[in-house]
């Protein structure tokens, strides 16, 4: 009987204590919030690589998904949802976009030309020849040609002499001025035609073999640089108080039946 009485004893110290650990666990959960009712961690939107730093844990409430675009709304916590207006760099710490670079470089000027021409043509930088010709009759064509590597004018009218021992200077024709100054391009050439005889004054012809031109400066007047020579395929016979001579030409054809 008394092995008995101790086993009953001991089984029920057992039940008493198995019941004092339910009590235990039971009364934890009244007047508690339940597990399921827990806020969820804040929702915090990625910044982009270039954002100068990240949001903090404040800004996570209204900057949502709407931070990532100009404009929109964009849901909050998991638990309730929340509406928020974002903007380009607006609680997100992004840096407004760089301007595009531009070109401040002036763009080149075009360049102005080759200016005013004042260089004379003369001996120094053209060739002469002396061309007798068979129409009209008595007149010679002369013709320069620019040998230099510069740009020359052909100022006023040659000054002609057929003999050291010229009886008076050759007249020039006033009705051939040009329209304007003739320049010469290198290579280029400017045309004058002289008439050696005219009508018969009763002065004595002389035969000339070859020619001499002098040439002006701008004012047509002084005698410029050095002379040129050429000489004449055949004698002709020339009387200087009947001689007359063009202006100089760049078109031939306004002289050639002169």
């Amino acid at each position: 009987m008394r092995t008995n009485f101790r086993i009953a004893a001991a089984a029920t110290t057992t039940l008493v204590a198995a019941l004092a650990l339910t009590a235990c666990g039971g009364g934890g959960g009244s007047g508690d919030t339940k597990a399921g009712d827990r806020p969820a961690a804040s929702s915090v939107a990625t910044p982009a690589a270039d954002d100068a730093q990240a949001p903090s844990a404040n800004d996570s409430a209204g900057s949502t998904a709407g931070d990532s675009k100009a404009s929109g709304s964009g849901t909050g916590t998991s638990r309730g949802t929340g509406t928020g207006t974002g903007s380009s760099g607006s609680g997100s710490g992004k840096h407004a976009a760089a301007p595009a670079k531009t070109d401040s470089k002036p763009a080149k000027k075009p360049s102005s030309g080759g200016g005013v021409v004042d260089t004379p043509c003369t001996g120094a930088n053209v060739k002469l020849t002396a061309t007798p010709v068979t129409r009209p009759i008595n007149h010679i064509l002369l013709t320069v040609t620019n040998t230099g590597k510069t740009l020359c004018n052909a100022y006023n009218a040659p000054s002609i002499s057929f003999s050291k021992d010229a009886q008076s200077p050759i007249q020039i024709d006033r009705d051939t001025i040009p329209q304007a100054v003739v320049t010469l391009s290198p290579g280029a050439s400017a045309y004058a035609m002289v008439r050696t005889l005219g009508e018969d004054d009763g002065s004595k012809a002389y035969d000339a073999d070859h020619v001499t031109v002098y040439f002006h400066g701008r004012s047509g007047n002084e005698s410029t640089g050095p002379s040129a020579y050429a000489a004449l395929s055949k004698h002709v016979a020339v009387v200087d108080s009947q001689a007359r001579a063009t202006y100089w030409q760049s078109d031939l054809s306004t002289i050639d039946s002169w």
